[in-house]
């Protein structure tokens, strides 16, 4: 089973999050974080929820060609929140592998 590559470009004023699921399909639509302000984690959770229905793991990128994620602390903060928001997806997801294991319980 693939899994979908997320890949998160960080930039001064916003993170723009790409969503590539490696089978062949189309690429999803990107989701635009604004960080001037407020940020609005809505558009991606819905994305996210969306995705559950698939039942692919995420595959996690940053591309952060200017260190921001290291010197602006409010993009460490987003950044930090995504990983969680990331790691609490994939544990929501079953593999075909897990099932299998779980099969041999019983």
């Amino acid at each position: 089973m693939h899994n979908i590559i997320v890949t998160n470009t960080i930039e001064q004023d916003k993170v723009t999050i790409n969503f590539d699921p490696q089978d062949g399909t189309l690429s999803f639509p990107s989701v635009d974080l604004t960080t001037t302000a407020d940020i609005d984690l809505n558009p991606l959770i819905l994305k996210l929820t969306a995705l559950l229905e698939l039942d692919t793991k995420l595959e996690i990128q940053y591309d952060d060609v200017h260190s921001l994620a290291d010197s602006d602390s409010k993009i460490k903060l987003v950044k930090e929140t995504l990983d969680d928001i990331y790691k609490s997806f994939n544990q929501n997801i079953i593999t075909e592998d897990e099932i299998m294991h779980e099969d041999d319980d019983f």
